[in-house]
């Protein structure tokens, strides 16, 4: 079939077996896009330049550029590294000659940029899915169906791509300009130079070849006023260092730079760009760009990125030159302070000397509360010893004689009993505060301890109900006899104290593994529940102690034997309801009490 440029063009394959050249040549257009052809068939390039000849994108003609082996392409690419569409033959002085020249192109030339479109009438010579995968290729044809109109839309596709690949590129390389033109600038320390460090930055961000770069500031003329002046330049600009703008500029950049100040405002054109910088304490800088070559676009952006970047670097000379003033402004204040604080040292050792004092003298005043406490508990025992013997033998008489006196004489008992085991609990904290007091442990019937100790309070409160469930208790506890004797007394006493004459006091004993669980319950007035935390501290009585005799210490001196043998003390209580205090005990001893 022959080529004719006639209709139905689009829908012609472009190399069938009979491609007939077409005479006439593309017309002339400037600036066209360059699209090289490599294939070892004459016709082929004859017939895509025809085809591409009445074609154009963005306004741009196509420029075939034919190269008719693999070898003459090479050669050609050294000298145009620029073109940015290939249209390569697979099979032409060799059966991969085209996929050698795609190697070529990416490895050695490394040309990445380039957009490589393989097209080829030998398909079973070079399989489309293994070029695709092996080579990096970015489109795959087949003379046979590559249509005028699949032409087209492959080279303006491939076109656009490489169009982004190159401003991806020129983006990336302004923005390497920037962050090396901004970095000196942060460690200017100085207004004036800043400025000019400004100016030979600026320079090379937009690459001013042929132009150059001034700066102006507002400089007193002498009346109060300000005049637009030129501090710094470079290039051209570099011989006009000093003069007043208005007389050294052009008048349409001398206007721009005057506009700039009044309005603190930047301004981009084509031929020229105008930055105006202001900081707070030095006033307004204004910056004129010039070059032979136009600013586009991408040189608007990045001198505006440029900018905002560089207006942290004025931020920062103002804030360093504030930091100086700061900084001597506070050396003076320092040896102000530095007087105040040598009067308020020697105050302080004088303080220390009396809080010294006052220690030493707190320190021996509990010395002789100890010795006073451990007197008042030796001289009391023996009188209280008598007393108890004395109720002892006029029992055993008034058994025989006058059994009514029995009850008076164990009331007196009791209490004889209950003003001992105060004294054993305020020697008991004493010991405890200072450290001395150590476990003394044994084999314990847990059973019969606590029955002996319920005991005397059944006496001593006829009216109460004592509820002991203790047969889940394991026959033997190793602990301290004594001690497990005041802490359930103090509990016991504590529940008493806390319910009405008629009440009732559970003492409830488990076993668990290893440990043990006691609780003492009873039904009285119960704690508020933000006073639970506390309950345990040392004097510290609740609100519902009011008119109830105690010390404070004794739920304290609960915990503190509690602890001395590694076990845990918890309470839950209700207003109206009672409390639960439970007690966890290890069985064979093993606790920090040692």
């Amino acid at each position: 079939m022959g080529w004719t440029l006639g209709e139905g063009l689009d829908d012609e394959p472009l190399f069938g077996p009979d491609d007939a050249k077409d005479e006439g040549g593309p017309a002339a257009r400037a600036e066209p896009w360059p699209v090289l052809v490599v294939d070892d068939d004459p016709q082929v390039h004859t017939m895509t330049e025809v085809l591409l000849r009445d074609f154009e994108f963005e306004g741009r003609p196509f420029e075939v550029v034919s190269a008719l082996s693999a070898a003459s392409a090479r050669s050609l690419l050294a000298a145009r590294p620029d073109i940015p569409v290939a249209l390569l033959d697979v099979v032409m002085e060799t059966d991969d000659a085209g996929l050698r020249l795609v190697r070529h192109i990416r490895d050695d030339l490394n040309n990445r940029r380039m957009r490589i479109v393989l097209r080829t009438g030998q398909p079973g010579q070079a399989p489309e899915r293994d070029v695709v995968v092996a080579y990096d290729i970015n489109d795959y044809k087949s003379k046979s169906e590559l249509t005028a109109q699949r032409l087209y839309t492959t080279l303006v596709s491939a076109l656009r791509a490489w169009r982004d690949i190159v401003t991806i590129e020129r983006h990336r390389q302004g923005l390497e300009r920037i962050l090396a033109a901004s970095a000196p600038l942060f460690e200017t320390r100085s207004m004036r130079a800043l400025v000019e460090e400004l100016v030979d930055q600026l320079s090379k961000v937009v690459d001013s070849g042929g132009g150059g770069v001034l700066a102006c500031r507002m400089v007193d003329r002498g009346d109060g006023k300000g005049r637009a002046t030129v501090v710094a330049g470079s290039g051209g600009f570099g011989r006009l260092v000093g003069r007043p703008a208005a007389a050294a500029l052009p008048p349409v950049l001398a206007a721009g730079v005057v506009d700039a100040f009044e309005t603190q405002r930047s301004a981009f054109g084509t031929d020229r760009c105008i930055l105006a910088f202001r900081t707070r304490e030095h006033g307004t800088t204004v910056f004129a760009l010039e070059r032979t070559e136009p600013y586009g676009e991408d040189d608007h952006r990045l001198l505006e990125l440029f900018c905002n970047r560089v207006s942290i670097g004025f931020d920062n000379v103002c804030l360093y030159e504030d930091l100086v003033a700061l900084n001597q402004s506070l050396e003076r204040r320092v040896e102000q302070r530095t007087a105040e604080l040598a009067a308020n040292q020697a105050a302080l050792v004088a303080a220390k000397e009396r809080v010294e004092r006052a220690l030493a003298a707190e320190l021996t005043a509990r010395e002789r509360q100890r010795q006073f406490v451990t007197m008042v508990s030796h001289e009391f025992r023996t009188p209280l010893a008598i007393i108890d013997s004395a109720a002892q033998m006029l029992a055993l008489r008034a058994e025989r004689v006058d059994p009514e006196a029995l009850d008076r004489l164990r009331v007196i008992r009791n209490s004889v009993q209950r003003l001992t085991g105060l004294i054993d609990q305020h020697m008991t904290d004493e010991r405890l505060q200072v450290g001395t007091l150590a476990v003394q442990r044994a084999e314990v019937d847990p059973r019969a301890l606590l029955r002996s100790v319920v005991e005397p309070f059944r006496t001593a409160y006829p009216g109460c109900d004592f509820r002991l469930d203790l047969d889940a208790l394991p026959p033997v506890l190793k602990a301290d006899a004594h001690l497990l004797g005041m802490l359930f007394s103090n509990l016991l006493n504590n529940a008493l104290k806390y319910s009405d004459s008629d009440c009732a006091v559970a003492v409830r004993g488990r076993s668990s593994g290893d440990r043990v669980a006691i609780e003492v319950a009873d039904q009285g007035c119960g704690i508020p529940e933000e006073e639970l935390p506390l309950v345990f501290d040392r004097h510290y009585r609740g609100a519902g102690a009011s008119g109830v005799p105690g010390t404070g210490i004794g739920l304290h001196t609960v915990r503190q034997i509690v602890l001395l043998h590694g076990g845990t003390i918890t309470v839950d209580s209700a207003v109206g309801r009672g409390s639960t205090f439970r007690v966890e005990l290890p069985v064979n001893g093993q606790g920090s009490g040692g």
